[in-house]
C-alpha cells in the first residue's frame, strides 16, 4: 500500500510541471494566491485492529466522528494547478481494548501539515471538480504514545467560485493523511481523514 501511495505521489507531482505551463492564454484571470479555512469530521483507519484480533484475542475498536479543522493557504497557477498547504487539527479518536471482560478506552490527537498539488479543472461556471496529492509531517499523541513522522496527502473534492463575489470560493472534499505508527512489536499502516465544508478568498 505504501508502494502505491509513493507511485502516486510521484506520478501526480510531475504531472503538476507538465501541466503548469498550459492554459497560459487568459490565465490571469485565474492566478492569484487564495487563503482558507474549513471544518469537518475526522475518519480514523487503524491496522492495528485485525492484529489484536488475531494475536492477542484482545478486541479492539476506534470511534472517530469529532470534528476537525483546517487552515488553508495556496496559489492558483490557472485552470488546472494550484499548489496548496494546510495545517489539519483532527478531533480526538477514543480507542477502546477489551479482554476477559475489562475494558481499556483512550484517546490519540493528529495534528497534520501538508504541501500538495491541487489538480482540477475551473469551468467558466465556477464549478471546479479536483484532486489533492502531496506529502507532509503529521504528529500524534495519546496517553502512550507520542510520535512525529511523514505522510502522504490524498483527496478529492468540488469547489465552487462565486461569481457574485469575486475572489470566494466554497468547496467540499475529502482528504485523509496516511503514515506509518512504529512500534517496538510491529509497524502499522494508519490514516486520519476528514470530509470538510471549507471557504477559501483569492486575492
Amino acid at each position: 500500500m505504501k508502494k502505491l501511495l509513493l507511485a502516486t505521489l510521484v506520478c501526480s507531482l510531475s504531472s503538476t510541471y507538465a501541466v503548469a505551463s498550459e492554459n497560459t492564454t487568459n490565465s490571469n484571470k485565474y492566478q492569484g494566491f487564495y487563503v482558507g479555512a474549513g471544518v469537518g469530521t475526522t475518519d480514523f483507519h487503524d491496522d492495528r485492529e485485525s492484529f489484536l484480533k488475531n494475536n492477542h484475542t484482545v478486541g479492539y475498536s476506534n470511534d472517530g466522528g469529532a470534528e476537525s479543522y483546517k487552515i488553508i493557504a495556496g496559489y492558483q497557477f490557472n485552470r488546472i494547478v494550484s499548489l496548496e498547504a494546510q495545517y489539519t487539527a483532527y478531533g480526538d479518536v477514543t480507542h477502546t481494548l477489551e479482554k476477559n471482560g475489562i475494558k481499556v478506552t483512550g484517546k490519540t490527537k493528529h495534528e497534520s501539515f501538508s504541501l500538495a498539488a491541487n489538480l482540477g479543472y475551473t469551468f467558466d461556471n465556477g464549478l471546479r471538480p479536483f484532486a489533492t496529492v502531496g506529502f507532509g509531517q503529521i504528529s500524534l499523541k495519546d496517553p502512550m504514545i507520542k510520535d512525529d513522522g511523514g505522510l502522504i496527502r490524498l483527496g478529492a473534492g468540488l469547489e465552487y467560485q462565486v461569481k457574485q463575489v469575486p475572489g470566494l470560493g466554497i468547496r467540499a472534499a475529502y482528504e485523509a493523511d496516511f503514515y506509518t505508527l512504529e512500534t517496538a512489536v510491529k509497524d502499522f499502516d494508519q490514516s486520519v481523514g476528514s470530509w470538510y465544508l471549507g471557504t477559501t478568498y483569492k486575492f
